[in-house]
């Protein structure tokens, strides 16, 4: 089974970045030491690993009603507003069928672990590892949902996948919804 993850407003990068700052955030409340912005670079790079990995995005992915049945009902901001582009508003991007968000999350845990140790030789990191599982899963709730009928549409069969970290694509773009 597939995963899709389900971007309201925002792109690939964006919730990179959102991604980096909490864990960031989940190191400072354990670590005394004042952090620098190194160490958030490091963990932009560590995370943006893990979706590259495992992240795949196609154009006209979510454009069709099949892909819908998977969100739960109380989600309806996820829903595309399918008279516009439905990428415009609302960016779906899929895992892997072999990464499920506890992967991902596990993945983003250790890369994250790896990163502050080589950071901060020597500084004891004592809950570390529980405040960044935190953090990395607040930040996956509610935008992870199984794509239980993907790839079942015709219109699966004629997507081309793009690259999510160009932002010069126009398809990355960001419109806000008004």
């Amino acid at each position: 089974m597939r995963y899709q993850i389900r971007l309201l407003d925002q792109n690939l990068p964006g919730f990179t970045r959102e991604i980096a700052l909490a864990l960031w955030h989940a190191t400072d409340g354990i670590v005394r030491k004042p952090l620098g912005n190194a160490l958030y670079r490091d963990l932009y790079r560590a995370a943006r690993g893990v979706f590259e990995d495992h992240v795949r995005a196609f154009r006209y992915c979510n454009a069709a009603r099949v892909c819908e049945r998977s969100i739960p009902r109380y989600e309806t901001g996820l829903l595309p507003q399918h008279e516009e582009f439905p990428g415009e508003h609302v960016h779906v991007y899929l895992l892997e069928p072999e990464a499920g968000p506890e992967l991902v999350v596990r993945e983003l845990i250790t890369k994250a672990v790896r990163v502050v140790a080589r950071r901060l030789p020597g500084v004891p990191l004592n809950g570390l590892t529980w405040a960044l599982r935190l953090a990395a899963e607040k930040a996956l709730d509610r935008r992870v949902f199984p794509a239980l009928r993907c790839g079942e549409d015709l219109l699966c069969q004629s997507n081309e996948e793009y690259d999510p970290w160009d932002l010069r694509d126009p398809i990355n773009g960001i419109r806000h919804a008004s």
